[in-house]
């Protein structure tokens, strides 16, 4: 029995979730017993009847034609084609004004087949290639106007000079394009970008840490002058709270200041000791200073000495007896030791002669 329906010439599975490059499902040539119309699967899909003149009739869904009038319009062959709405993403590469750099333009696709019978009269039967060579061959010419380095200008001027591709082939695309340089200069400008992060993090870095640096400064600073006021002692205390083992150091610079200490003192003591400059009573307040520094200076044990074995304290030095009278004293005293000295010669003299016990030593 024959075969009143074969197999299509050409067919490709397909759904609503798949995704195709070519929106022609099947092609069935239309043998002499006519056109079978439950042969079609997809209600959605449109039909294009190719006729032995060489012509298209296209039926939309859900038109379909007739057995007598597929025979009265001598069609020879159906083609089942998708309606549907497809999505396709793809990456091509555009000249600069220098060929050494090139942009990489990342194109969104949206197509659907508008006109049937264009399409198929086209022969195109990749859809994405068919879109992505017409952009291709608008944009190059554009794309070398600008440098590498003004991609955003460029992808503006591609934006508004170029049309949809397609439309020649019965196809309605709606697309957009992101510009961008090529991977090389994407890794060079990052790296030129991350060198200035870098930078600018050190920078504040620095300045961060000389601000803190400053403070703390200004802060050791009042904190040592609070103690250094409070004299040497405390200073040095405070130095070795901080670091005990200067502890021999610390001993050491007490000792030598003590010492200058004592030689500077034991040096104005004899300065004003010695001095012949002024007068006696003039002196006589810093000579006592003076005498009571040595004093203190010589009743000085070595520290841990017990106080059994502390020297008895120095008799006073100052004043020297007699010292402190008026300078005409002298005179006078010498006056009176003249008149009583001849007085009592004379008295002596009567007392010897009348007891019998007088000598003839000489008074000395």
């Amino acid at each position: 029995m024959p075969d009143f329906h074969p197999s299509p010439d050409w067919q490709q599975p397909s759904g609503r979730q798949s995704s195709l490059v070519d929106p022609v499902i099947s092609v069935r040539q239309i043998s002499r017993f006519g056109f079978a119309r439950r042969t079609l699967t997809r209600i959605d899909h449109a039909l294009v009847f190719s006729t032995a003149a060489g012509g298209h009739l296209s039926y939309l869904p859900p038109l379909r034609p007739s057995r007598r009038e597929v025979a009265a319009k001598r069609c020879t062959a159906v083609y089942e084609v998708d309606m549907g709405v497809h999505q396709h993403r793809a990456d091509i590469t555009l000249p600069s004004s220098n060929d050494a750099f090139e942009f990489v333009a990342e194109v969104d696709f949206s197509w659907q087949v508008r006109d049937p019978a264009a399409f198929v009269r086209s022969g195109h039967r990749d859809v994405p290639v068919l879109l992505l060579g017409e952009l291709q061959r608008a944009a190059r010419p554009l794309a070398r106007r600008f440098a590498i380095d003004d991609s955003a200008t460029a992808e503006g001027e591609l934006l508004s000079r170029l049309t949809a591709p397609g439309a020649a082939c019965g196809l309605r695309v709606t697309w957009t394009l992101r510009l961008r340089r090529d991977q090389q200069a994407i890794d060079h400008e990052r790296r030129l970008q991350s060198i200035d992060h870098t930078a600018v993090e050190q920078v504040r870095v620095e300045r961060h840490g000389m601000a803190e640096l400053r403070e703390l400064e200004i802060q050791k600073i009042a904190f040592y002058q609070k103690y250094l006021e409070q004299g040497g002692v405390v200073a040095w205390a405070m130095h070795l709270a901080a670091h005990p083992e200067d502890s021999r150091l610390v001993l050491n610079t007490m000792r030598e200041d003590q010492l200058r200490l004592l030689h500077a003192e034991l040096e104005l003591a004899r300065e004003l000791l010695h001095s012949d400059g002024t007068e006696n009573y003039e002196l006589e307040g810093p000579k006592r200073q003076a005498m009571e520094v040595v004093d203190r200076l010589l009743s000085q044990t070595l520290p841990g000495a017990r106080e059994a074995d502390r020297p008895e304290p120095l008799p006073s030095l100052w004043p020297p007896p007699g010292y402190g009278s008026s300078p005409t004293a002298p005179a006078e005293q010498e006056q009176a030791h003249d008149t009583g000295g001849k007085g009592s010669r004379r008295d002596g003299g009567s007392s010897r002669g009348n007891s019998g016990d007088a000598t003839d030593e000489p008074t000395p």
